[in-house]
């Protein structure tokens, strides 16, 4: 396992764990200064995360091969485009005509990013990828 793997795995354990303290902090009503700090450190480390799986996704795609590549890359457009219309269609039902474009682009390009490269953010399909020698 490398070491850029074996990283990407704590990190995510560690945010999923933080999670879910955060949520117990937040809707427990916990109010000290050592819950507002471990709030503040869980926010610090969402922004860490908004930047580092884009960028490690990018660094490991480049090792795929185009096939594959061009696979996920489709069914992120499928994605993106089924999770949109459903945002849109659900928004507008529910909630009002007026429909926040851009809110419902964001959801569907967070959600279909996600879904489609989580494999590729752990590389966890090896025949995929290209070696170098």
């Amino acid at each position: 396992m490398s070491k850029t793997l074996l990283f990407t795995k704590v990190i995510y354990s560690i945010f999923f764990i933080c999670t879910i303290i955060t949520c117990i902090i937040v809707y427990g009503n916990i109010d000290n200064s050592m819950a507002s700090k471990f709030v503040i450190g869980y926010a610090v480390l969402a922004l860490f995360m908004l930047l580092y799986v884009p960028i490690i996704t990018l660094f490991n795609a480049r090792k795929l091969k185009w096939d594959y590549l061009r696979k996920v890359l489709n069914k992120f457009v499928i994605m993106f485009a089924t999770f949109f219309v459903l945002n849109c269609t659900f928004d507008y039902i529910f909630k009002s005509p007026n429909v926040d474009i851009l809110n419902a682009a964001s959801h569907a390009v967070g959600l279909s990013f996600g879904l489609a490269f989580v494999d590729v953010t752990f590389l966890e399909r090896r025949k995929n990828t290209v070696k170098f020698k």
